[in-house]
Formats: structure tokens, C-alpha cells, sequence
């Protein structure tokens, strides 16, 4: 009896000391992909935040195919958006985001499928005075396997916000 207590004893000991360990076993792997995808989204944002071109250009592919905003407008290149975020920063200073990433899924089975949702709250003031305004975006990324955007969906009112930003300065 003591033998079977003393085991007992040291079994229960022996399950309590044991440290949890992270398993990735079992975990989506889409899940995993979207969680390193997700760091270069983030990464991205902050990088055009700081008005860094060079910076936020290591985040996207040379064959970059963003799905602008911008009505009746086709698929613009890496050069065409790096050329507008450029354009972006003579009209607006103090540039910030409030991020909300989260996963995007396959069109077609609704699973988990590595690329990055983001919702974006951009503020800063325009530098022609007008009223301070939040540009509300939405973008869909698509990362390859080296983690670079390849392609990416905008969404957001492009002419709106242009209209405002570029109006006669305010006195």
C-alpha cells in the first residue's frame, strides 16, 4: 500500500512540475503563415506611417499588382504605388495608423488561407488646413512564399479623400 501511494505520490508530482509546452502540432499551418504574413503588414503600415518609401517598398513584390481604390482606374505596379505614397506625403503630415489585421480566407472553401485582412484608420493633417478628417481603408493582402505583398485590394472613397486633400488651402 505505501509502495502504491508512494507512486501515486511521485506521478502526481511529476505531472505537476512538468512545464506546458507550445505545441505547433496540429495547428493550422494557414494560421501559422498568416501570423508571419500579418508581422510584414504590420511592418508595412508603419513604415509608410514614418513617410519611409524605402522601407515600405522592401514590403512588396516587383510584380505588385494593387487593385487601386480609384474608380475606372486598372491594376497599378510596385512604381505607380511607391509614385502615389510619394504624392501622399506632400499633402498630409503627422501620418498615422490605427491597425486591425486579421486573417483573410480562400474565396472559395471560406478556410484560412495565409493572406492578411487589414482595416486601417489613417489621421494626420492636411497641409492645406482643411478639417481634419480619418481615412477609413480596407485592404486585402496576398503574400508570396518569401512574405513579400504580390497583390493587393484597396478599398476606401480614393476620390473623396483626393478632393479634400487637395482643395484650396483653408485661412
Amino acid at each position: 500500500m505505501k509502495k502504491l501511494l508512494l507512486s501515486i505520490l511521485v506521478l502526481a508530482s511529476m505531472i505537476a512540475c512538468t512545464t506546458k509546452e507550445t505545441k505547433t502540432e496540429g495547428e493550422d499551418p494557414n494560421m501559422v503563415l498568416f501570423s508571419e504574413n500579418a508581422k510584414v503588414v504590420d511592418a508595412s503600415i508603419k513604415a509608410f506611417s514614418n513617410k519611409d518609401l524605402n522601407e515600405f517598398a522592401t514590403f512588396y513584390s516587383d510584380t505588385l499588382k494593387l487593385h487601386s481604390a480609384v474608380y475606372g482606374e486598372n491594376d497599378i505596379s510596385k512604381a505607380e504605388m511607391l509614385k502615389r505614397a510619394s504624392y501622399f506625403f506632400t499633402l498630409v503630415n503627422n501620418v498615422k495608423a490605427k491597425v486591425n489585421i486579421l486573417p483573410g480566407v480562400d474565396e472559395v472553401t471560406k478556410k484560412l488561407d495565409g493572406s492578411v485582412r487589414a482595416y486601417v484608420n489613417w489621421s494626420g493633417d492636411l497641409v492645406n488646413n482643411a478639417p481634419k478628417r480619418d481615412l477609413k481603408v480596407y485592404v486585402s493582402y496576398k503574400l508570396d512564399k518569401d512574405h513579400k505583398i504580390y497583390d493587393a485590394d484597396e478599398y476606401y472613397d480614393a476620390t473623396g479623400w483626393v478632393k479634400i486633400a487637395t482643395a484650396a488651402p483653408s485661412k
